[in-house]
Parts: C-alpha cells; structure tokens; sequence
C-alpha cells in the first residue's frame, strides 16, 4: 500500500508540474522507475515483468519516433516507460484511463482555454512571489521542481496559447490518470 502512495503522490507532481510549466522532470520520472524496482523486489508488482517490459519498449520506440515528429511531447515519452510498466498486464485499463481522461482534458481545454490561460497565470505569479521568500522549501524542491527551474517570464510568456486551437493540452495529467487507474484496478483485484 505505501508503493503505491508514493505512485499516487509522484503522478500528482507530475501532473501539477505539467499542468503548469508543461514540464515533465527527470527526476520524478527516476523516481517513479527506482519505485518500480523496490516494487517488484518487495513483491507489489512484477507479476507480468516480461509483457510489462516488453510492452514498455516498444511503446517508448514508437513514442520517441513520434517526438521526432514533434507529434508527442518528449516528457510524455518518458513518462509512459515507468506507467506502462506499473501497468504491466492491465495495458488495457491504463489505455481506457488515459483514453478517457483526455478526452476530458481537451474537452475542458476547448470551453475554458481562456480561463485556463488566466488561472495558470496567476497561479504562477502567486507560486513565483511565495517562491522567492521560501526558496529552502521542501515543497517546491519535490512537489514544484519545475518552479525553481524556469524563468518567471518564460513562464508566463512561454507555450501558453490563448486560441482555443492553438493551445497545447499538457497530457501528463490524463498519463497520470491512467496510472491512477492501474493503482485503483489493482487495489481492487486485493
């Protein structure tokens, strides 16, 4: 049960970070792999490690082929490694977690893209402000690392779309839904 707290707490990071610097960071990402490991040492996970591998593989080659393309962003790449292989055998339901979760997101993103865009802003503004005062902090070391790494004007200025079609949607939240999917199927199937 604490591997997978720690899962859930990680995707969170990842989703709050992608959701407001469009960044997906190395180190959760590392994290969420080393997690994996002590998952399977610890017996939580590795029941399908070969499929789970496998299946991780090739999803990263055709992932990163698609980056190439500038089709996919290369945070997604690297987040779906760790995901899929939590996922292991149930492929399927991380499929339909993510596959309903971004419909949602970019249904949210097309009605509300301008509010989005305002809240965002702001949300940095306040986070940048309260950051300069409190730069020793835990919270933004592992819950924002994307805060401490950006310029606050490249944040404001950078990647944020106000046309509703032009707005890129940070899909690192409906990845991390989809893992939230895995958690709760195999929460279930205890």
């Amino acid at each position: 049960m604490f591997i997978w707290c720690l899962f859930v707490m990680a995707l969170l990071v990842v989703s709050l970070n992608d959701f407001l610097f469009f960044r997906i960071e190395n180190e959760v990402v590392l994290f969420l792999m080393v997690l994996y490991a002590i998952s399977i040492i610890s017996g939580v996970s590795g029941g399908n490690f070969m499929f789970g591998i496998s299946t991780a593989v090739v999803v990263f080659v055709i992932t990163y082929i698609l980056n190439r393309k500038n089709l996919i962003g290369g945070g997604d790449v690297k987040l779906l490694f760790p995901l899929l292989l939590f996922a292991e055998s149930d492929i399927d339901g991380f499929i339909i977690g993510i596959s309903v979760s971004g419909v949602l997101l970019s249904v949210i993103y097309i009605l509300c893209s301008k509010k989005i865009f305002i809240f965002r802003k702001k949300a940095i503004i306040w986070l940048w402000n309260f950051y300069q005062e409190q730069k020793e902090s835990l919270l933004f070391k592992f819950v924002l690392p994307s805060l401490g790494r950006t310029n606050k004007n490249i944040a404001l200025a950078g990647k944020y779309q106000v046309n509703v079609w032009k707005q890129e949607i940070p899909y690192g939240i409906a990845l991390s839904c989809g893992g939230l999917w895995v958690v709760i199927e195999n929460l279930l199937s205890r």
